[in-house]
């Protein structure tokens, strides 16, 4: 399949969720993979730096995220579920949603939102997929989210599930 063909396939595969309104390494949960936080705190604020349009809508800048290792700690919990039960989905095997998996760290959020992808080699493969998607993009550059986790889990076959979780704390 021509890697375009397969990069279509996938962003229609993905699903976004729109939520209601630190630096180092963590843990991946599923095979000891270290999800380098520094990498992705540059991946999102530099797609946060400028204005972007996502889909028919332009917006404008967004303050800095912040790594929250409660935030990645749900990610990591998402993305091995996924690739546990190799479903790509925003609702957990057992049916648990976003705000579940981020009230069970202790997070209290205001504000929430997911992004959930499969496939992509590396996490700057997946935030160029997810800025190319609408509503994905949206997510990354809602102004209200202030913080942020992301985790990935491989299935036996060695296909990679992705999660980034967005979310603002309650005053």
């Amino acid at each position: 399949m021509p890697a375009q063909a397969g990069r279509l396939l996938l962003m229609a595969a993905m699903l976004a969720l729109h939520g209601c309104m630190a630096t180092g390494a963590s843990q991946s949960a599923d095979t000891g993979q270290r999800v380098d936080q520094g990498r992705w705190t540059g991946l999102l604020n530099d797609a946060r730096a400028r204005e972007r349009r996502c889909g028919n809508h332009v917006h404008d800048a967004a303050a800095l995220l912040a790594w929250d290792h409660r935030l990645g700690e749900a990610a990591a919990a998402h993305s091995l579920d996924m690739a546990r039960s190799q479903r790509l989905s925003h609702a957990g095997s057992r049916g648990e949603t976003l705000e579940d998996r981020i009230r069970a760290t202790g997070y209290r959020p205001r504000a929430w939102g997911e992004n959930v992808a499969a496939g992509q080699p590396d996490a700057a493969s997946v935030v160029l997929a997810w800025l190319d998607s609408p509503g994905h993009c949206v997510n990354i550059m809602n102004p209200a989210y202030t913080h942020f986790g992301a985790a990935v889990a491989h299935d036996r076959n060695g296909a990679r599930y992705w999660t980034l979780v967005l979310a603002a704390p309650a005053d």
